[in-house]
């Protein structure tokens, strides 16, 4: 039997209080990008900083928010809060603290603020999608083999999807839900 491959990411907790949570949308805001990414930038910033946490304890109850940081990263921050004496939430807690506008990258600060990374002006519909591990690894391995977006991958495979791709057991469910539907004259 193989070993299991490394994951490429790992699913964090950033537990972000209400000041921080904040300071997350705002950048979020300011920038046009999601809040994961607001957050897989400053994790780099803060290491780069190497400096000691001066409060790493959250002045209010957090809130649980969830995304996925490459491992080599998350291993970063993980022993770079260990070093501080904290887990990793505290840690990236802090630097949300610390971080200004002008600490992110050039190509951020260039970006207009009405044309977002993600604005499509040819797909105007909007679909999240929640992925189990093996299927985003998946999906992640056709965008990279095609050097191509998520979304493309998608639009395609349903474009080109017809009824028989699907699982019999499907098939036989949608029946079943034809059947109690009631029948119009």
């Amino acid at each position: 039997m193989n070993p299991s491959p490394e994951r490429s990411s790992i699913r964090m907790d950033a537990r972000l209080d209400a000041m921080t949570r904040q300071n997350v949308d705002n950048l979020a805001t300011r920038f046009h990008r999601p809040r994961a990414a607001v957050l897989c930038q400053i994790m780099p910033w803060g290491l780069r900083r190497g400096e000691t946490l001066d409060q790493g304890e959250s002045p209010g109850p957090v809130r649980h928010f969830y995304l996925y940081v490459p491992s080599d990263l998350h291993e970063q921050v993980e022993k770079a809060a260990a070093a501080a004496g904290v887990k990793a939430a505290p840690w990236l807690r802090h630097m949300v603290r610390q971080i200004t506008i002008t600490d992110f990258p050039a190509s951020w600060q260039e970006a207009t603020p009405r044309e977002r990374f993600h604005d499509s002006h040819t797909h105007t519909e909007r679909f999240m999608l929640r992925l189990d591990d093996l299927t985003r690894e998946r999906l992640k391995d056709l965008s990279t083999h095609f050097d191509t977006s998520a979304a493309e991958i998608i639009r395609h495979l349903i474009a080109h999807a017809t009824p028989d791709a699907f699982p019999k057991s499907w098939h036989v469910r949608a029946a079943e839900h034809r059947s109690r539907q009631p029948h119009s004259l």
